[in-house]
């Protein structure tokens, strides 16, 4: 297919007309009959009518007055909504809801369009749709012509099937078209698609739905519209994928009410869940509670099979907390010392971030530094196993603008590539020709592990040449082992002088070492690996 000029000002109509190609090939037996109906009349459509439906689709409503539907490249509009309204796409008319006509109008239009109405025109737009509703009966009528777009809800269904989530919109293709982003190729098939039935296309949508209403809650701080949710809640599905976007749902609303020190209302909806923090919070609510046993059992769970290093992590606090600890003998097996931590205090003028301080310091003390955070380790790891990470496994891509698979953090990720990770870690001796050769030929594609805009050849070869081939590997395991949180904690600055290397983590007054940086410098310390 041949990519469009990307300021055309038809770049939208060939960004749809992408969308609809490769659900209508790949995912025809997913879509209802009427979304069937709705693709086949769209196509039959005139171009500059289509156009103009994918500039109502992407519009956040349903109800546009006609008037203010003007776009330069289509020309006159009447007569293109004549022709979708002759389709059934649109309808065209003078009523409306007063909810929707109070949104698509202004106070002088409504002013305009009430002559009757018997209050001040310096009165606020509010007074004013008080007074139109005291008046007259809803619906209401104006002079204004209304376009109504029907079937507004086929574009979520297609933006799903097509980019397997609720968060991709059609902005995804000018950002590729401009060259702003750059992704892998890999194959997008019938084969590799994520939904299988219709009915989880359905329940991921609705789900998405109560997201959406929970989030603007959130943003609005109307935390009883959050609440409200657990009436509404699904019962669990068997797809996990499903499982995993519902319980992160229902651990939100539980979080909610624990706020709300509805304690008991919390511990029976974290008890249905399995995805972190649920045991977390449950065994901090069961600390409230009294319930010591009880909490006793979760933290010895955690601690004997966490869900992730993080979940590990927050049992030992747990654990060391007193009533835990006067209750009984539970406490970790393993924790993180700081005094194995070599420190360095310095007394240095902050006239810039702090990090950025200590880097010229240690500049002047002739070491070579880089300030790459989390760049550096991720980027090693996502080079190494880069054609790994884009294996066609099913479900994992299902879209051509992905930054990794969709599965990254699912429990089964390593399972499905199992074999190809051994026997890449059993080739360690080839670490840096897989580097550097993906390196040199993925230059600037998109990869989530790979942040190009602060990774450089000389940070990567003064790495690998600092560490060795069992330290390297150690460190790409423990990432492989937690992937969602081994990612983050890595120490700030990466430096080099002559043979010499080290890795510092910085903190300036009143900072303190978070819990995933202190097992990332204990791993280092375990492995021979120079951080302070």
């Amino acid at each position: 297919m041949t990519q469009p000029d990307p300021l055309s000002p038809y770049y939208y109509h060939h960004n749809f007309q992408s969308l609809i190609g490769l659900v209508s090939e790949r995912d025809w037996d997913l879509l209802t009959d009427k979304e069937r109906a709705w693709l086949t009349s769209f196509q039959q459509l005139s171009f500059n009518a289509q156009c103009l439906l994918v500039r109502l689709l992407m519009r956040r409503h349903d109800y546009f007055l006609a008037d203010k539907l003007t776009y330069s490249e289509l020309g006159e509009t009447w007569p293109l909504l004549h022709i979708l309204a002759d389709n059934g796409f649109v309808s065209i008319t003078d009523t409306a809801p007063a909810e929707v006509l109070f949104n698509v109008l202004s106070k002088p239009q409504l002013i305009e369009a009430f002559p009757a109405v018997n209050v001040a025109k310096s009165a606020s737009k509010t007074q004013w749709q008080t007074a139109i509703t005291d008046t007259f009966s809803d619906p209401l009528v104006s002079p204004y012509s209304l376009v109504v777009c029907h079937q507004p809800d086929i574009l979520p269904v297609l933006l799903l099937l097509y980019f397997g989530n609720s968060r991709q919109d059609l902005s995804q293709f000018i950002v590729a078209e401009l060259g702003i982003q750059q992704f892998e190729s890999y194959p997008v098939s019938q084969s590799e698609r994520l939904f299988q039935h219709r009915q989880q296309i359905d329940d991921w949508l609705r789900l998405s739905a109560l997201d959406d209403i929970a989030w603007q809650a959130k943003k609005a701080k109307r935390p009883a519209s959050i609440l409200a949710l657990q009436s509404r809640l699904p019962q669990p599905f068997d797809w996990p994928p499903l499982e995993r976007k519902r319980q992160r749902l229902v651990n939100r609303i539980a979080r909610e009410f624990e706020r709300h020190d509805d304690l008991s209302s919390a511990l029976l909806l974290y008890k249905t869940t399995t995805q972190p923090p649920s045991r977390e919070r449950q065994a901090r609510i069961l600390i409230k509670q009294g319930a010591l046993d009880d909490a006793s059992l979760i933290i010895a769970a955690m601690l004997d099979a966490p869900h992730d290093e993080e979940e590990y992590d927050v049992a030992c606090r747990i654990a060391k907390q007193k009533p835990v600890r006067e209750h009984g003998r539970l406490l970790p097996t393993h924790s993180v010392n700081p005094a194995a931590f070599e420190t360095e205090t310095l007394a240095l003028t902050l006239e810039q971030r702090v990090e950025w301080e200590v880097a010229d310091y240690y500049r002047h003390q002739g070491w070579q530094v880089w300030y790459s955070e989390n760049s550096l380790l991720n980027a090693l790891f996502g080079l190494f196993f880069w054609d790994i990470l884009f294996l066609p496994i099913r479900g994992a891509f299902v879209n051509p603008f992905q930054r990794g698979p969709r599965d990254l953090y699912s429990d089964d990720f390593v399972t499905k590539r199992q074999s190809h990770i051994d026997a890449r870690l059993a080739n360690m001796g080839q670490a840096r020709d897989w580097i550097a050769r993906h390196y040199q030929q993925k230059q600037g594609i998109i990869n989530d592990w790979v942040n190009w805009s602060v990774i450089e050849w000389p940070l990567l070869d003064a790495a690998l040449n600092a560490l060795t081939n069992r330290q390297l590997s150690a460190c790409f395991s423990r990432i492989l082992f937690d992937r969602r949180h081994n990612r983050r904690g890595h120490p700030d600055l990466f430096m080099c002088r002559d043979d010499a290397y080290q890795w510092v983590e910085v903190k300036g007054p009143g900072d303190v070492l978070q819990p995933h940086q202190r097992r990332w410098l204990q791993f280092f310390h375990q492995n021979g690996i120079c951080a302070r």
